[in-house]
């Protein structure tokens, strides 16, 4: 059997929610600035 070498695996740190969820929930807080609750 041939021999294999070890890999070593790297992870980043999670980012948590997506691009389009980040700027979903900006639009939200700018919404809540400009007019107040409820969106």
């Amino acid at each position: 059997m041939k021999k294999m070498n070890a890999l070593k695996i790297i992870l980043c740190a999670p980012r948590g929610f997506c691009a389009g969820v980040d700027r979903a929930i900006q639009i939200v807080e700018q919404a809540l600035e400009k007019y107040g609750p409820p969106v």
